[in-house]
């Protein structure tokens, strides 16, 4: 074998790995979406499946079954709940529900962080988190994102303390909570809705917007 035939081969082996790559890089976001997707599907048809089943066995048709048809309800259910919430009297009808849930011992200690941290992602106002910002977890020059949740009196200080929530990736419906000094955490320029795509995407969609913090940077606070 001569010494043209031995450089062609890492060559050819070179190009191979790339085209295969590439190849990757454009079936792997396709066939993950597919599996979430499929996932949620399956979540939702098989949410209303007993009570379709049970409605259609009372019916005389045990075998009943249309795939999709779960789906569909849960589907139905979940925008009836939605405009039931946008009224004045399905809002009414809402917290009273809420509140003999939350009246439950056990329940509630479940229920009631849920419900709270649900609504503080989807918040369009204030209600919601208030801005994201960089805080140094779980060790000194390791940047962790959080959510500003909230405020914690400091005993002898005159400014507060906050409560941050630190998410976890892929899923931010999990996390830690975090009281962190004023003096120790570092504002950015990110949405809540930029935060969180970084965080479903484990790192792989980074905003342009965000800036890591440098020593001769802008003094930490929020």
């Amino acid at each position: 074998m001569n010494e043209a035939s031995e450089r062609k081969r890492p060559n050819r082996l070179q190009r191979l790995r790339r085209t295969v790559m590439a190849g990757l890089t454009v079936i792997a976001p396709l066939w993950i979406t597919g599996v979430v997707i499929k996932t949620l599907f399956g979540w939702a048809d098989g949410f209303s499946a007993p009570l379709i089943h049970k409605t259609a066995g009372g019916l005389g048709y045990p075998d009943f079954h249309i795939p999709g048809l779960g789906f569909a309800l849960t589907f139905l259910i979940l925008w009836a709940v939605g405009g039931l919430a946008a009224n004045v009297v399905g809002r009414r009808m809402l917290q009273n529900a809420r509140e003999a849930i939350e009246a439950l011992p056990l329940v509630r200690t479940i229920y009631a962080p849920v419900r709270q941290l649900m609504e503080a992602m989807t918040s369009p106002d204030k209600a919601g988190f208030e801005k994201v910002v960089l805080v140094e977890y779980p060790r000194t020059g390791l940047w962790t994102l959080g959510f500003l949740a909230g405020d914690v009196p400091r005993t002898d200080y005159d400014t507060p303390s906050h409560s941050i929530f630190v998410p976890t990736a892929p899923n931010p419906t999990t996390g830690f909570m975090l009281i962190v000094p004023p003096e120790q955490l570092h504002s950015t320029e990110l949405g809540v809705e930029e935060a969180l795509k970084m965080i479903v995407s484990a790192g792989v969609v980074v905003p342009p917007s965000l800036c890591l913090p440098t020593e001769d940077g802008p003094p930490a606070g929020v």
